[in-house]
């Protein structure tokens, strides 16, 4: 499946605002930023120290193409994208990959 950026971008916006309203103050300070191509397959990256932290840069990276190889459809796409980023966000609130749920 292949989207145009602006459409892979429509579903990491509405990814982002599915996030409940109490957590948004802890993300004012994250990059999410949207990338074409991943390296090693994945399909998202946090950078950054924790929610708890104060004194690195946080940016979660959200890789359109790997999106596009895991779905079948535009459905599929955007649940995917969701997943993708409230893993990345676990993170951020300090939550080890065994601990996520996605």
């Amino acid at each position: 499946m292949r989207v145009s950026m602006d459409r892979f971008e429509e579903a990491v916006t509405a990814a982002l605002d599915s996030i409940p309203r109490q957590f948004q103050p802890y993300l004012e300070n994250i990059e999410f930023v949207v990338a074409e191509s991943s390296p090693e397959g994945l399909l998202g990256l946090y950078e950054g120290a924790t929610a708890l932290a104060d004194d690195w840069p946080d940016r979660i990276t959200i890789y359109k193409r790997a999106h596009e190889q895991s779905a079948e459809s535009w459905k599929e796409l955007v649940e995917e994208v969701r997943r993708t980023i409230l893993h990345e966000v676990g993170h951020h609130f300090g939550m080890d990959e065994e601990d996520l749920p996605y």
